[in-house]
């Protein structure tokens, strides 16, 4: 009877080692798609000039201009695995498109946290930038026509 009482209690410690194992342990990648957003990215970027234009709402010069003044003039940084080009696809992407978190992490392949992080960072330099281009011609407000 000890030896069947002692079988028991591998097998039952091997199925709940097992399961912990599933369970916290053992993690299954979800972003795994070769068409990873940088190169869905650079794919826009270098190919038909109407892709840019159909994706983002701009030429590609316009988004390498966008990108460039963000990055210089308003600090934009490139972060440990995104580039500022990136970073800039993802909120223009969104914006033009009115694309949902979910189908950003899909496109991007990056988790709904990072899509919102570096939305959010773009979407606060754009203010920055829309505050220095966009000025009244009369700051005053003297003659309102």
């Amino acid at each position: 009877m000890r030896e069947f009482d002692r079988r028991k209690l591998v097998l039952c410690t091997a199925g709940a080692l097992a399961l912990y194992y599933n369970n916290y342990i053992y993690k299954e990648q979800c972003m795994v798609l070769y068409n990873t957003g940088m190169r869905w990215l650079n794919e826009i970027l270098h190919g038909h000039w109407r892709r840019c234009v159909n994706m983002f709402r701009m030429d590609v010069r316009t988004f390498d201009n966008l990108c460039l003044d963000l990055e210089s003039q308003y600090e934009l940084k490139i972060s440990r695995r995104m580039s500022v080009f990136e970073k800039v696809g993802i909120f223009l992407y969104t914006s033009s498109l009115g694309a949902s978190n979910r189908e950003m992490q899909e496109r991007f392949q990056h988790s709904e946290e990072t899509i919102s992080r570096y939305f959010n960072e773009v979407l606060r330099m754009i203010c920055l930038l829309v505050m220095d281009v966009i000025k009244p011609y009369d700051p005053e407000f003297l003659n309102t026509p």
